[in-house]
């Protein structure tokens, strides 16, 4: 017996936020198939555990050559049929994992329904008044709890975390947490400041607080001020609740209905997770991130000309793949130019500039400051 499914392929020289493509289980072992690429694992090599929204779905993860592999089955009833396969189902771990699902599949719905009725009015509303469905929906995303979105975001990172590098050590991984900590001392969330080795000039933000920054866009930086431009914009999008309320606009508002009581079989959720780290946000939350960005600098006392810089850099450097943080940060001529007026319009104010040592904080492959 063999089962294949879809599934989101994680490794090397694939995207940050994984690739579609099919995992396919038998007695022979296991084939993750996505592109022209094709890789196969043995049984005895594989390892099995819960990811996704609710972790209703299954992660199977391998090594070969010494680089993480992974296949995440975000929808419950496909990794159900996965674990059926008598070939996996055999193993201890695919069994103790069935059984640890099982158990969990009557608080999950609790939890779901809690929420489902949390959010049912302003849902019958929407069949009402079809017409005001985004306003409907940013208004859902205002009354999810802060806690909610936090756990959110943190289990979306977990899932696509075996795919990153993550470097949280060094000292590039010390002056991201410096430099947020500075932008973010009074916030109502707990941010989680992460370093990923990645060439790409990228950086992005999960709901709840979970900010992720590449060490190609660190390297970029000319001075700390310019990080510091990028991790503001970034923690503005999570202060004034983009991320989840793309996600809410992403799925539609039925879909969010059937989020919110949980009647969904994981399709939804799993496309949320799948969708985060490359949601593309509209004209105007970039706008807006910009401004209060902007704001933030000034009230940490931080030069905010390095957010205009760091944005020419990388505007520059788009030509030249990979830059991530363009292709999901347009910047317009627009954008620019406002920030170009803010700048001038603060000639003559003096800010403390950021020492933080040699600049950029270049990073070897262990984590450590080269």
């Amino acid at each position: 017996m063999r089962a294949e499914v879809t599934a989101l392929i994680f490794g090397p020289n694939l995207p940050p936020g994984g690739e579609r493509g099919t995992v396919t289980v038998s007695s022979l072992g296991i084939e993750a198939s996505v592109a022209a690429l094709t890789q196969r694992a043995s049984l005895k090599e594989i390892t099995l555990r819960e990811v996704g929204f609710g972790k209703r779905g299954l992660e199977i993860g391998w090594i070969d050559n010494g680089e993480a592999w992974a296949a995440h089955v975000l929808q419950p009833d496909d990794a159900r049929r996965l674990l059926a396969v008598p070939a996996l189902a055999a193993m201890k771990q695919a069994s103790a994992l069935a059984g640890k699902q099982r158990r969990n599949t009557a608080g999950r719905a609790v939890g779901w329904s809690i929420l489902g009725l949390f959010v049912a009015l302003p849902l019958i509303a929407l069949a009402l008044l079809f017409l005001n469905a985004n306003r409907i929906a940013d208004w859902i995303a205002d009354n999810i709890p802060v806690e909610q979105e936090m756990e959110w975001g943190r289990q979306a990172f977990e899932g696509m975390r075996g795919a990153l590098k993550i470097k949280d050590k060094g000292s590039a991984y010390d002056a991201v947490q410096t430099i947020g900590k500075k932008l973010t001392k009074d916030s109502k969330y707990k941010y989680e400041f992460h370093v990923a080795d990645d060439k790409s000039l990228n950086a992005f933000a999960m709901p709840g607080g979970v900010i992720v920054v590449h060490t190609g866009l660190i390297e970029a930086t000319k001075r700390p001020e310019e990080l510091a431009g990028v991790l503001a914009h970034e923690v503005q999008h999570v202060e004034l609740r983009h991320s989840i309320r793309g996600m809410i606009k992403e799925l539609g508002l039925r879909g969010m209905w059937a989020f919110a009581t949980g009647d969904v079989g994981g399709t939804l959720i799993g496309q949320a997770a799948l969708e985060l780290s490359s949601l593309k946000f509209s004209r105007d939350d970039e706008s807006e991130a910009d401004d209060k960005g902007f704001d933030a600098l000034i009230d940490a006392n931080i030069d905010p000309s390095g957010m205009p810089a760091i944005f020419k850099t990388m505007g520059e450097k788009a030509g030249d793949a990979p830059v991530g943080f363009i292709s999901t940060h347009p910047l317009s001529e627009d954008r620019e130019e406002a920030l170009r007026q803010r700048v001038t319009a603060l000639a003559g104010r003096n800010f403390a500039p950021l020492d933080m040592g040699v600049w950029p904080p270049l990073t070897s492959a262990d984590g450590t400051s080269k």
